[in-house]
């Protein structure tokens, strides 16, 4: 139902959802913290504020102003989040994804791919900007809207992430679905949407007072075009603050930049040590000026300290230079003397270095909060390197944690997507658009490829069977290649082509040798990408040849020729007279 103009003038002048915005917008803040490369707290002066009021409660005055010191940007915090969505990134890359949309005609179908490229940027917006936003606003929402003025055959809607802090109020079902929302436009203007318009009123200058009413469009959805980016919320009873991969790992992440930050003031102990000796005896004099040096500092004719401009006492020239070679603090002794009873109870010269217990801890600490924080997001066993050797149970447990992880990643994305694809096909194609499918799979590129080449080397050691190596070897070709299209289908096309593809030239020689394999085989095996250059050269490249063949055919054709150059060699005469293969008999 569409809102009334005074229920709009209500809402403006007392919005109801402040109290969740502001718990949206501070956790974004807290997440753009760690997230984002800032080179300066005035870019995130907030919770930079935040942090640093934390510290000093429980840091002496002293050390906290050390700290503060210390405490430079860009923070160190970035680089273990950058971990961590580097392995996330998998969501991107399955096995089996599959996204499909049915119209009620051809010919629609073909201009809705041709809009979504060219118009919405897919794929790539959800890859780029959609991850982005994930990262750092999941409490954004999605906005499907339509020009001011239409200039084609069809209506042309396209969408935007609308930040937080420029939502005025809204109202949902359940805490979920948006009944219709309002937010701030440039130039003193509001927009409403709700489940019949898209509206946009013209505002007082620096108010939220309506004075008129800039654009009004019946949309037909049935249904407000906006929502809610990301689903998965906070709590129960904050379901409108929504949760990011990394918002559990706040607190964690908050610890870790306090400990990385307090190594340094470790550090700057370790190249300095503290050097302590008995006081200098010396006995400089200058006759001229009647100065002379008292406890390595001198006094002038009148038993007063002679005070250099800086307002620092004038050191001795002649025993001054002698305290300290390099680096370090110097602190001075009184020399033993019973009589006025000091006793001797001290090294003549001492070295006191840092605490190396006190430097292992904050390393140690440091390496287990990042490896707790990479862990509790992606899955155990994420991008942490494991010392000790873990067995299958364990491989198959993390496999099943970092998949669970990139299900509910993948669910929400896929959630998004489809309401924007649906949204923009109504708007755009009325009731010819009948229906997508969105499905991003659910067969992720887990494993990275030295843990693949360490799984197909157990199993062939394991006695595995072909089909079980066969499939680790697709794996291990589609993660290797996964970001480059052409060498992926052409690396999976030369796997079809190659004799005995799972075993190395060795093991082929060794059963050729017993009469186990053929010999025109084990030929092509050892000439293989001499004869596909061949081929290609002859040809064309293996990938664009049999553009219009099915693969099976495609493959045969290609084994033939590869099997005719196995047996031209084999059988040309040589100046001998005998039929020969690569200058040896059968």
């Amino acid at each position: 139902m569409a809102l009334e103009l005074n229920e709009i003038r209500n809402f403006l002048a007392k919005p109801q959802k402040g109290r969740q915005l502001m718990k949206a917008s501070a956790l974004q803040k807290r997440l753009r913290f760690h997230t984002e490369t800032n080179l300066s707290s005035g870019d995130i002066r907030q919770p930079a504020s935040d942090f640093l009021d934390w510290v000093r409660g429980f840091l002496p005055k002293d050390k906290f102003t050390i700290f503060l010191g210390l405490f430079k940007f860009p923070l160190s915090t970035t680089a273990v989040v950058d971990d961590v969505y580097r392995e996330l990134e998998r969501v991107f890359h399955s096995r089996n994804s599959s996204i499909t949309y049915q119209f009620s005609s051809q010919e629609l179908l073909e201009d809705w791919h041709n809009y979504r490229r060219a118009k919405l940027n897919e794929p790539l917006v959800w890859h780029k900007t959609a991850w982005k936003r994930m990262q750092v606003s999941p409490n954004s929402v999605l906005v499907v809207d339509l020009p001011r003025e239409q200039s084609g055959l069809r209506p042309e809607p396209y969408f935007y992430f609308l930040e937080v802090d420029d939502i005025i109020d809204y109202e949902t079902v359940d805490g979920t679905q948006l009944k219709w929302i309002a937010f701030r436009q440039p130039n003193d203007k509001v927009a409403v949407f709700d489940d019949e318009y898209i509206r946009v009123f013209n505002c007082k200058e620096g108010t939220l007072e309506i004075i008129g009413v800039d654009t009004q469009t019946a949309h037909g959805l049935g249904y407000c075009p906006a929502r809610f980016f990301w689903q998965s919320q906070v709590n129960e009873q904050d379901k409108e603050v929504k949760q990011n991969p990394l918002t559990k790992e706040l607190s964690n992440l908050d610890w870790l930049l306090f400990f990385s930050t307090s190594k340094r003031h470790l550090d700057l102990y370790a190249p300095y040590p503290i050097y302590s000796a008995y006081e200098a005896d010396c006995n400089y004099s200058n006759n001229e000026t009647g100065d002379y040096c008292d406890g390595g500092f001198l006094r002038n004719a009148k038993g007063e300290y002679k005070v250099l401009a800086d307002g620092s006492l004038e050191p001795c020239p002649c025993c001054s230079n002698r305290r300290i070679a390099g680096p370090g603090s110097f602190l001075e002794i009184p020399v033993p003397n019973v009589q006025d009873g000091v006793a001797d109870l001290h090294q003549p010269v001492t070295i006191t270095t840092v605490d190396d217990k006190s430097l292992a801890y904050n390393v140690d600490e440091c390496v287990r909060l990042r490896n707790e924080i990479i862990n509790e997001v992606v899955g155990v066993g994420g991008s942490v390197s494991e010392k000790e050797a873990i067995n299958e149970t364990q491989v198959a447990a993390n496999f099943e944690a970092k998949t669970a992880v990139l299900l509910n990643l993948k669910t929400n994305f896929e959630s998004a997507q489809k309401f924007v694809d649906d949204t923009v096909c109504r708007l755009r194609y009325g009731e010819a658009f009948i229906s997508s499918n969105i499905n991003w799979g659910t067969e992720f590129y887990v494993f990275t490829i030295d843990e693949l080449y360490d799984k197909f080397k157990k199993a062939k050691d394991n006695g595995a069977s072909e089909a079980e190596l066969d499939s680790l070897s697709q794996q291990i070709i589609e993660v290797e290649y996964k970001n480059d299209p052409a060498a992926l289908a052409r690396m999976l096309l030369l796997k079809q082509l190659e004799p005995y593809p799972h075993k190395t030239m060795p093991e082929v020689l060794n059963l050729y040798e017993k009469g186990l394999l053929d010999r025109d085989k084990v030929v092509l095996k050892l000439n293989f990408i001499g004869y596909i250059d061949k081929f290609e050269r002859e040809n064309i490249n293996i990938v664009n040849f049999g553009e219009n063949l099915s693969m099976s055919e495609k493959v045969e054709r290609i084994s033939k020729k590869l099997r005719e150059y196995v047996k031209k060699e084999r059988f040309t005469e040589t100046p001998g007279g005998s039929g020969q293969a690569g200058g040896g008999q059968e």
